[in-house]
This record gives C-alpha cells, structure tokens and sequence, in this order.
C-alpha cells in the first residue's frame, strides 16, 4: 500500500498553504477519497462551498480546498490550491500510478521487418504491425492491436486493446485510447448513378496532433482527397465519430455518443455535449459550446452556447422558445374553454 506524508504533498504542491498542518506532521496518508468516506488517514477535497458542511463533519485529516473555501474550514488541516481538481488529481497519481512502460514484447505478434519500433515500447499479445510503421519510443500497444502500412506513432502512446489505425494515419506524442477503437477507416463517401450506390475512394489520411485523448468505440475516419485532422490537446468521450474531411482544432472536447458529419471544421476550445450531431460542412468558430443533444445544421455566427434542435438559437434564445412554446399551449386552452363557455351563453364566434 502506497503511503505519503506531508513532507511528500508540499514537494508536490509547492504554491500550496498549507494551514494548521502540525496536526498532520506524523500522519501517513493511505488515500483520497469523498468526504463521506474518508477516514483518519486520508485526504479529500471540497470542490465548492456547497460540500462545507460535508467537509466539517468529515473525518478526514486533510482536505483539499480553494480560497473561497478555507475560512469557513480554518479550524481542520487544510490545502489551500487555486484549482481544487488539479491538486486532487496530482495527488491521486501518487495512489494510483499509471502503468509504466518495460520494453517488453510478445512473442506472439505480427510485425514486418520495415517496421521501426522505438526504445522501451511494449507490444502485447497478437500485435500486428505493418510495412514501414514507425512506433516511438515508451509506448504501451496492448493486447490485439491492428496497426497498418507506414502508421506513424509518436512517443508515449498507450494504445487500448483491440484498436485499429489504418494505412497512413500519424498520431502525435502521448496519445491515449482505450479499447476498440479505429482510426483512418474509410469515410461514407457514395454516389448514385446507374441504379446503385457507388463508392467515391477514400485517399486521404487521419493527422492527430499532440496529447489527444480517445476514448472506447470511437472512429475517426480518413479523409476523401485532404486529410481529417485532430489538434493538439483534444479530448473525445467513449462513442466519438469524427467523419471524413473533419478539421477539429486545440483543446477540443466531444462528450460521449456525439457525431461529426463530412467536413465540418471546430475551431480551439469548442466543446461538443453527449448525443450532439453536428451537420456537414458547418464551421463552429473558437470557443463555441454546443449542449448535450442538440442537433445543428446552420454554422453558428459567433461564439457562444447553442442548444436546440435545428434551431441555431443561443441558450438565452432557446429558453424564450421553450417560454413561447408553453404559452401557446395554455393559449389553445383557454381558446377552447372561451369557445365553451360562448357555446352556453348563445354568443356565435366569428372566424376573423
């Protein structure tokens, strides 16, 4: 069991104030965990002034805690951070290491002699690697994984089992995917002619910048002629699509179930919410946020929050619509209980 003391979480931390923290000199912390179920040993975290109350009758003997937090816990054993979220996390990998990679290698793969595997990488079992794929060096390729013709892969990567890249993809530094997802599949490109769907080729690449993030069962295809790209810093949820011709910037995040149609481009920092579908061809500038199920088919003017179904309304706008839409409702109500009561006093309506 890992344990850690404050000498270790101040090296850690070292913007931190640490606050009453003599009653903590001796103490070994064995986790971090809720305020509700941390013990004597463990260190938790107040994420707002909504958990204060949570937190002075928690037991635990360290909590972590912003500015707008620690007066009203001055009495307990506190951290003091500017973001709660980021010091909890650092010290949560302290518990929980990630998996380093051994250099260790299957003997149970499929790798061509072209290939290029780099320093300290391990490959699981029943790899497969193609003609002159370049692996780089620390990176952990698990169990299953298919990896085309001249793939590229930066260092670092962890590749979840069972993924799949095909020919021509490159992936930038420390790239993370979870299982069972597949990357430069070909795009739904068709034409109809002569009483049948024909194929368009589909000759582009998948480009992934730098420290993307991937989660399970997502697909991000090749392009049709230009190649789909992915910035640096994006993070897609489990049940991503980005299609063919895609252009996402920096920073973008995509929640879970969400899907990109052919050549829409995302500029830095937009975020997409669970269950969105996002028509083809749209351009969504920098920073725009879409939320969860949502549905849009006109590019959106200027930077802000959209939500709806095929409406291109601002969230301020969309709640005047769902006002108006309630309004008119109770309007048809009471128009039929007028026409009623008219009915029973003799008065003949008039269609206008």
């Amino acid at each position: 069991m890992t344990q850690i003391n404050l000498t270790t979480l101040q090296t850690l931390l070292p913007e931190a104030k640490f606050q009453n923290s003599e009653t903590i000199k001796n103490v070994n912390f064995t986790g971090l965990t809720s305020l509700t179920l941390a013990g004597p040993t463990d260190i938790s975290f107040v994420a707002s002034k909504t958990f204060v109350n949570e937190a002075k009758d928690s037991k635990a003997s360290l909590l972590i805690v912003s500015s707008e937090t620690a007066e009203s816990l001055s009495d307990k054993a506190i951290v003091v951070v500017s973001k709660v979220e980021l010091a909890t996390a650092k010290i949560i990998r302290i518990f929980f290491p990630e998996k380093q990679p051994t250099g260790k290698r299957s003997t149970q793969v499929a790798i061509d002699p072209s290939a290029k595997i780099g320093s300290n990488t391990d490959i699981g079992h029943f790899v497969t690697i193609g003609k002159d794929s370049i692996i780089g060096n620390d990176c952990i390729i698990e169990d299953g994984v298919k990896i085309g013709d001249r793939v590229h892969i930066g260092d670092g990567a962890r590749i979840g089992k069972n993924c799949v890249f095909f020919d021509d993809t490159i992936v930038g530094k420390r790239f993370i995917v979870f299982g069972n997802s597949t990357f430069g599949g070909d795009g739904f490109g068709f034409v109809f002619a002569e009483g049948k769907h024909n194929k368009i080729p589909q000759v582009g690449r998948v480009v992934i910048g730098d420290d993307v993030e991937v989660g399970s069962n997502c697909t991000i295809d090749r392009g049709a002629l230009t190649d789909t790209t992915i910035g640096n810093g994006c993070k897609f949820d489990n049940m991503v699509h980005i299609a063919h011709n895609c252009k996402v910037g920096d920073h973008v995040i995509i929640a879970g179930q969400s899907g990109l149609a052919g050549s829409v481009t995302l500029g830095n920092n937009v975020i997409i919410g669970g269950a969105c579908a996002i028509s083809d061809h749209l351009t969504l500038v920098d920073g725009t946020i879409i939320a969860g199920g949502s549905s849009l088919r006109t590019s959106p003017k200027t930077k802000d929050v959209y939500v709806g179904w095929d409406l291109g309304l601002t969230f301020p706008e969309f709640q005047k619509y769902r006002v108006n839409i309630k309004n008119i409702v109770n309007l048809n109500k009471w128009l039929k209980r007028i026409e009623n009561i008219e009915k029973k006093v003799g008065i003949e309506s008039k269609e206008s």
